[in-house]
């Protein structure tokens, strides 16, 4: 029989997306009951590529995820094109970010991470126990002092802990009382994959084999980043452009476009690019948001997670990291053992201290980086002003440590 102060939390977490998964998984292997609530008939993630670079996918292998069936692409190099000729302009040499920061620098496509997450947390093998998914279950009320969820479908729920994991839209943030403050982006991008098979039949081989990050433009609107990603089968392209050349309006990031589309939008692009465009496939157009910091992210027994906390502009490639990191905060706080030391209120103001600095500093650094490519973490140049984020600071962040300085200003 387990002692009061090593009883499991009742966790619910709204939201199956990335960062929900993610803190369900993190929360499993501290063996408590976590319950995930999906909006939708759950159907699984969409999308393009996703860089998680060491500070997040260090914590997918805590956690025993299996990286390796997620397919990822070890990224080793940013490439500058011209954007009318394509000649490679610099090279910047990423080194071998394992032996430097101890987790390499992979590049997944959002569906392959999605399903390893999936298995995670609520197949058999790993510690603590399955997680429970339940979907069509929208969350229309929530107390959080008392920490009750109440659904579109009339069932409703009671837990020890509530993570918010429901996105950029969240409707859980409106019932902590935040409204938050955006702005359109002068921006909005397209996003796009094709085929290794196709791009050798164009003679784009090198596309796929240059374990790179590449890009074309970036200072000003415009700007195309494309990576290959699931075992190099495929390659990655976000193609950024200025809003008003189409004035797109309808909210959301999975909005059809066509090859004539995106041609018709970038005329003077790399003729190279533009045999590729010609021939992408899965694309989609993106409204993008200038979300401001929110004024806080916890309130009773309630917490905020990944874009429900801190939307961001993906122009560090680090939204999907901010959530790892994220939910690697809730695991180290809601350790087995916890309660000897703390309250779960006590926990959630650690969780915020711990993290919306952080989290904030990157959401900053990405606004600038959307039309500064030498904001970029990664690119160096004499323009570097001081206080630029840097890859050491985001990829060398130990997070246990700062808890510990944390938890020691608290005593």
């Amino acid at each position: 029989m387990p002692s009061a102060t090593n009883t499991p939390l009742n966790i619910a977490v709204i939201g199956a997306g990335l960062g929900g998964l993610a803190a369900a998984v993190a929360l499993r292997r501290e063996h408590h009951n976590v319950t995930v609530y999906e909006r939708y008939d759950f159907a699984g993630e969409v999308g393009a590529s996703l860089s998680a670079a060491p500070n997040g996918s260090k914590f997918l292998e805590r956690w025993g995820v299996d990286v390796k069936a997620a397919k990822p692409v070890i990224l080793r190099k940013l490439l500058m094109h011209d954007w009318k000729t394509g000649e490679t302009q610099s090279e910047y040499d990423l080194g071998d970010y394992k032996a430097k920061f101890g987790t390499a620098y992979n590049n997944f496509h959002r569906i392959d991470i999605h399903k390893q997450l999936l298995k995670s947390a609520f197949e058999e093998p790993g510690e603590g126990p399955p997680c429970i998914l339940k979907v069509n279950h929208k969350a229309t009320s929530i107390d959080p002092e008392a920490g009750t969820i109440e659904f579109e479908n009339g069932h409703s729920t009671t837990a020890d802990l509530i993570i918010a994991a429901d996105g950029i839209r969240s409707l859980t943030r409106l019932q902590l009382g935040i409204t938050p403050k955006f702005t359109l982006s002068t921006s909005c991008c397209y996003r796009c994959i094709i085929s290794a098979e196709k791009l050798r039949s164009l003679g784009l081989d090198d596309y796929i084999d240059n374990e790179a990050i590449e890009y074309w433009g970036g200072f000003g609107i415009n700007k195309i980043v494309m990576s290959p990603c699931s075992d190099g089968d495929v390659v990655s392209c976000y193609c950024f452009y200025p809003s008003e050349y189409n004035n797109l309006r309808e909210d959301g990031w999975n909005i059809s476009a066509s090859p004539e589309m995106l041609l018709e939008t970038f005329p003077d692009l790399d003729p190279r690019m533009r045999k590729l465009f010609a021939e992408a496939e899965d694309i989609k157009m993106w409204r993008l948001y200038r979300h401001d910091p929110y004024p806080y992210w916890i309130k009773g027994r309630v917490c905020l997670l990944g874009d429900a906390a801190h939307p961001m502009m993906p122009d560090q490639s680090q939204g999907s990291c901010m959530a790892f990191e994220d939910a690697g905060a809730l695991g180290l706080i809601f350790r087995r053992g916890f309660r000897e030391e703390y309250s779960v209120q006590t926990g959630l103001g650690l969780y915020e201290a711990l993290r919306k600095p952080r989290a904030t500093r990157v959401q900053e650094a990405s606004f600038r980086a959307r039309e500064d490519l030498n904001e970029r973490i990664g690119w160096s140049s004499k323009t570097d002003r001081p206080g630029k984020l840097t890859i050491e600071e985001v990829c060398g962040y130990d997070m246990e440590e700062h808890l510990q300085e944390l938890l020691a200003a608290t005593t």
